[in-house]
């Protein structure tokens, strides 16, 4: 597979740009002290500088300098053309370093403080895939806005095409990734804060999606203190069912089962049977209620050989949006819903064959096991057993919820790697277990119909979620319908010919936006907030 597309359509981007090329900054071997607040500052910031003469508890800060006005120069491995713009970032601090909680921890990190017009937030990002490297990436918007931001490589280096291989023998990095680094991060973070500017951060916040998802619910679950407020996009909270249902799809893909090239074929066919459902025309499939998109209407006919699905092409997709199930009909994790079909060709990347890692290096150490004898009945029980400490599926978040913490969820419904339907079972659940009225004031979930995982896709999927819970958690105004827009492609992309751009409401679960049946269709006034 083409490596940009890879690396777009699974969210490992931030995978790519690996932090081992970094930019150098001034270096020194400070010895960790105990005290968090012993140097806090009550005037004006400290240098940046200075910061490397500050001690924190299990932490040692290797670097610290003054990045000037649009001289960060990103680690090398992105590609041009793509991310954000480096060049727009203003006069910030930034340091470097790493957090030691066990023997065998190695938690480096970045912080990110802007010199001047700091908001007095503090922000840690979220990372994706099994991460291994700082996500810069995401470091870009919280600054621009004037937030001190913190991201960490979770406490490995993303080994390459040996995904979980820096996880054998090391059950403290595996913790560290699991919910740790996030925590540790925190802390440290918080106290890069306060030693720099003189005082604590008024608000804090964490954002992120995918594995970012789950580590911000990880952190409603285990830390509920540790901040105000979370975005917590398309999570990968189910973590040991999502990587089995990664192997289901690697498994039926490929020779005698689904070929690659027929997943385009799918997609086109499921929009094409459920799109008007809502009464727009647009590629884009609002009413799933209604959408009983079957493959088998694909089914060769006799003497039809293009354009159609063999018997075995047939059975292997039904298997994959089926998702993970028993022989006793338990559904494990749900598949992903139609028109998502293209994103699964991800899962048949050596590189993005995360659940035949997961399965062979930490699931059941053995390095020869073949993932075309995963067996649900075999396989699930132990491997939910193991994987415990990466499930973030706890619904209990009343300490969260109980000191005012508040937070958004959102899924895209063509994300074709992580189910959206597992999102909407772990809402749900939520709502079960602290009524609906706690829900109301202190949780929010968005289905984002045709946006792909975390974003793009041909849904309206440019939202900023980030300033809807801003002013959830500091002006106690609660989001509700929320603007998301289809934006233009960059001249010269693929369909950028053709291409519209529109507006949608962002609708509050259970709700989805349905046409009005008047007025310009590309237009969000045209459509209101409705149940299926």
């Amino acid at each position: 597979m083409n490596k940009l597309l890879l690396a777009v359509i699974s969210g490992c981007v931030f995978l790519m740009a690996c932090s081992e090329q970094e930019t150098p900054v001034a270096t020194s071997n400070t010895v960790p002290v105990t005290d968090p607040g012993a140097s806090i500052m009550s005037s004006a910031p400290l240098s940046c500088l200075s910061l490397l003469r500050q001690g924190i508890n299990n932490t040692s800060i290797t670097g610290a300098e003054t990045v000037m006005a649009g001289e960060f120069n990103p680690p090398a491995g992105g590609f041009p053309g793509f991310g954000p713009d480096y060049s727009s970032l203003p006069t910030f601090c930034r340091v470097t370093g790493s957090i030691h909680p066990t023997e065998d921890s190695d938690i480096r990190f970045e912080a990110w403080l802007p010199e001047e017009n700091w908001n007095g937030r503090f922000m840690q990002t979220g990372n994706g895939g099994v991460a291994g490297s700082i996500v810069h990436s995401s470091l870009v918007d919280p600054l621009m806005r004037g937030y001190a931001v913190v991201n960490t490589d979770t406490g490995h280096v993303n080994g390459g095409a040996d995904i979980w291989g820096w996880a054998v023998g090391h059950p403290e990095k595996l913790t560290d990734y699991a919910w740790r680094a996030v925590h540790e991060l925190t802390v440290t973070g918080k106290a890069i804060t306060n030693f720099y500017y003189g005082s604590e951060p008024e608000k804090s916040y964490f954002v992120g999606c995918s594995t970012g998802g789950r580590q911000g619910l990880m952190e409603a679950q285990r830390f509920p203190d540790d901040y105000d407020a979370i975005v917590a996009g398309a999570p990968a909270n189910n973590w040991s069912p999502l990587m089995a249902l990664s192997i289901v799809i690697q498994t039926n893909l490929g020779e005698q089962k689904l070929g690659a090239n027929k997943l385009g074929l799918l997609k086109a066919a499921a929009i094409a049977s459920c799109d008007a459902l809502d009464g727009v025309e647009d590629s884009v499939i609002t009413n799933f209620a209604q959408c009983g998109f079957d493959p088998a209407s694909l089914q060769c006919q006799d003497g039809q050989a293009d354009q159609c699905l063999t018997t075995n092409e047939v059975e292997a997709a039904q298997l994959i949006y089926r998702g993970v199930v028993d022989s006793q009909g338990r559904t494990w994790i749900p598949g992903t819903g139609p028109a998502s079909e293209p994103l699964w060709g991800a899962y048949a990347s050596p590189t993005f064959s995360l659940g035949t890692g997961f399965f062979r290096d930490v699931v059941l150490e053995d390095e020869n096991w073949d993932p075309n004898t995963f067996d649900a009945d075999t396989h699930m029980t132990v491997a939910a057993e193991v994987g415990e400490q990466l499930i973030a599926m706890n619904p209990d978040l009343s300490a969260f919820m109980s000191r005012g913490g508040k937070l958004i969820t959102y899924h895209g419904t063509y994300d074709g790697l992580i189910p959206y339907g597992n999102t909407v079972n772990y809402f749900q659940s939520v709502i079960d277990a602290q009524g609906q009225d706690a829900v109301n004031d202190s949780a929010r979930m968005y289905l984002v119909p045709g946006m792909s995982h975390c974003s793009g896709g041909e849904g309206a999927h440019a939202i900023d979620w980030l300033s809807a819970l801003e002013s959830w958690a500091e002006e106690g105004e609660a989001p509700n319908v929320l603007a998301g827009t289809h934006p233009l492609p960059p001249p010269g992309a693929p369909g950028s010919e053709n291409a519209v751009e529109f507006t949608r409401p962002v609708c509050p679960y259970p709700e989805m936006p349905v046409y009005n049946g008047d007025g310009d269709p590309n237009l969000a006034e045209n459509f209101s907030c409705q149940r299926n």
